[in-house]
């Protein structure tokens, strides 16, 4: 495959791993305003991606809260 480079998958997952394992460390603005701005479709995916995970994250976070009233 030409132009493509052999990624080193433990230098990219680590950075996700360390970023999906504790959703409140993220800052979840960066990750919108990634979103919003990234001209390239795949990785604006990505952005929403993990912008919708780690704010699903943190939503069942506070609602397992025992002081959590609907």
């Amino acid at each position: 495959m030409l132009g493509v480079t052999q990624m080193d998958e433990k230098k990219v997952l680590k950075p996700i791993d360390e970023m999906l394992a504790d959703p409140w460390q993220v800052d979840i603005q960066e990750l919108f305003e990634a979103f919003v701005h990234e001209p390239d479709e795949i990785k604006q995916n990505l952005y929403n991606s993990l912008y919708t995970y780690i704010l699903q994250k943190r939503q069942e976070d506070i609602i397992n809260r025992p002081c959590f009233v609907i």
